[in-house]
């Protein structure tokens, strides 16, 4: 997908989503949301990474911690301790600034853009979401080879499934189905378990099990 509407779409994102966190305000900025660990105002502070955080700088965090996960939860935490207002107003200000991190480039920052603004949304019960089409290029970078190595929550974890789109002309893999509107599909392939009561299909008790066991 060309690169620079990516780019342009990740930021209408940010800014939907600090418009969303500004809704919210600072009552709910320590209210949990889909990424395990995470309040709402950690989940903020993680958005600035790509825009503040240069690749070189997360990787000697990463070593320092021995962890990709744990760097990114050392840096939100970090990019996040403030009153709320100030993080989100950081994010709009900088919603703009492209982000290209070494391993995935701008396809990863987009990726998150989408999937982190339901992180947000979906546990306080808010429609907060982006169009189909949108989330039809999240599953395309989703299967990719590097976005399986950035996104999958266990390697392999797409294999033997037929995972199929309802709303949109987009399919992926051979085997049992798995069916569902394509933001069900990008959330639960990406590791979140919330929306498995809108998937259908045979393959579905297999996405069940691995998500058990990761």
């Amino acid at each position: 997908m060309d690169e620079r509407l990516l780019l342009d779409w990740t930021a209408q994102h940010r800014r939907l989503f600090a418009d969303t966190v500004d809704a919210l305000g600072d009552a709910h900025a320590g209210d949990p949301t889909l990424c395990e660990g995470w309040d709402v105002r950690t989940l903020t502070g993680h958005q600035l990474q790509p825009v503040r955080v240069p690749s070189w700088r997360f990787l000697l965090t990463a070593a320092r911690t021995r962890s990709m996960a744990r760097a990114c939860d050392v840096i939100a935490a970090r990019l996040s301790d403030r009153p709320l207002r100030e993080v989100s107003a950081e994010l709009r200000e900088k919603a703009d600034t492209p982000a290209r991190p070494w391993y995935i480039g701008v396809a990863g920052p987009y990726a998150d853009s989408c999937i982190h603004l339901r992180d947000l949304a979906q546990p306080q019960g808010l429609p907060v979401t982006v169009p189909t089409e949108r989330w039809v290029a999240v599953l395309g970078i989703i299967v990719s080879p590097r976005g399986q190595e950035s996104f999958l929550p266990t390697t392999g974890f797409l294999d033997g499934v037929r995972w199929q789109a309802d709303d949109a002309d987009w399919a992926h893999g051979e085997g049992p189905a798995v069916t569902g509107s394509a933001e069900a599909l990008a959330m639960t392939m990406s590791g979140r378990t919330a929306c498995l009561d809108q998937l259908a299909g045979d393959g579905l008790e297999t996405v069940r099990r691995r998500l058990a066991r990761r």
